[in-house]
C-alpha cells in the first residue's frame, strides 16, 4: 500500500520538476514557451502566449500539431479535421485555421495552459490514424538531405549552434568554409507556415547576432506533392525569412551554394 508519505512526495516534487524543465523565450508580442513534452519523433512541444487587449491570454501552438501530422503523412481531410476540431474542443480549445488555442483570463492560465497541452497531445495521436498502406511522400528533411548528399559536401545533421540568447538546432550544417545552417521547413497551410517562419526568422536572427559568419537557409517546401493547388508559402507567409528562403523549386540555388558558388 502506498504511504502518505509517497503520495505528499509525488504532489511536491512533480510540479517542481516540471517547473524547472519549462523555459520561456521573449518574441516581439508575447513570449514562447518550450515544454518537457515531446511528440513521438521526439520533436518538442512549445507554445506562443500572447496579451490581448480585453486583458485576457491566448495560448496557441502556432500550427506546430497540424504541421507534424501533414508532413508525416496524415491526410488532413474534412473527416479528419473533424475529429481534430472534436478533440480539442473536448479541452476548450479552439482549431479553426491552423493552430490550437485557447483564451483565458490572468488567473486562469494555469488550467489553460493543462487544457492546450492535453489537447495538443491528444491531437497529436491521430498520427496513428495514418495507413501504413498508403504510398507515403518522402519527408521534406530526407529530400534536402539527399542533395547535399549529392553535393558532396561534408555536412552534419541536428547541429547546434550558440545564439546570443539560447542554443538553435538546425537541420543541417555544412561544413569546409561555407558556413551554411540549412533548415527544411514544411507546412499544411499560409497560416502555420508564417507561424513557422516567424520562430525561425527569430532563431536565425539570434544565430547571427552571435557570429556574423553564419548563412542560415530555410529550405520551403513547395512540392506539387504536397501543396496540390493551395498556395502555403505566399508572400506573407515567407516574409519573416524572405532573405534567407530558398524554395524546393529553386534548388539549383542551394546546389550551387553547396557547390561553394556565390549567388
Amino acid at each position: 500500500m502506498t504511504s502518505a508519505s509517497a503520495h505528499e512526495n509525488v504532489a511536491e516534487q512533480y510540479p517542481k520538476w516540471l517547473s524547472s524543465e519549462i523555459e520561456t523565450y521573449p518574441l516581439d508580442d508575447g513570449y514562447y514557451v518550450s515544454l518537457p513534452f515531446s511528440r513521438p519523433d521526439g520533436e518538442g512541444i512549445g507554445l506562443e502566449v500572447n496579451s490581448l487587449p480585453g486583458g485576457n491570454i491566448r495560448i496557441t501552438d502556432m500550427g506546430d500539431t497540424l504541421g507534424y501530422l501533414f508532413v508525416n503523412g496524415l491526410d488532413l481531410n474534412d473527416k479528419m479535421m473533424d475529429r481534430a476540431k472534436f478533440i480539442s474542443k473536448c479541452y476548450g480549445v479552439s482549431l479553426e485555421d491552423g493552430p490550437l488555442a485557447i483564451e483565458a483570463a490572468p488567473d486562469s492560465i494555469g488550467e489553460a495552459f493543462h487544457c492546450i497541452v492535453q489537447a495538443t497531445i491528444a491531437v497529436t495521436d491521430l498520427i496513428q490514424m495514418r495507413r501504413a498502406t498508403k504510398p507515403r511522400i518522402a519527408p521534406f528533411d530526407y529530400m534536402v538531405e539527399s542533395l547535399i548528399k549529392h553535393s558532396a559536401a561534408a555536412y552534419d545533421t541536428a547541429y547546434q549552434v550558440s545564439g546570443k540568447r539560447e542554443t538553435h538546432t538546425f537541420g543541417f550544417h555544412v561544413n569546409s568554409g561555407r558556413s551554411l545552417l540549412i533548415q527544411p521547413l514544411a507546412a499544411p497551410g499560409e497560416d502555420a507556415a508564417h507561424a513557422l517562419a516567424e520562430r525561425w526568422a527569430y532563431r536565425f536572427y539570434d544565430v547571427i547576432q552571435a557570429n556574423a559568419g553564419w548563412r542560415p537557409l530555410a529550405v520551403l517546401d513547395n512540392r506539387a506533392e504536397y501543396v496540390s493547388e493551395r498556395v502555403i508559402w505566399t508572400p506573407r507567409a515567407i516574409a519573416p525569412i524572405s532573405e534567407y528562403a530558398i524554395t524546393w523549386a529553386e534548388r539549383d540555388k542551394l546546389a550551387a551554394l553547396l557547390e561553394g558558388k556565390t549567388l
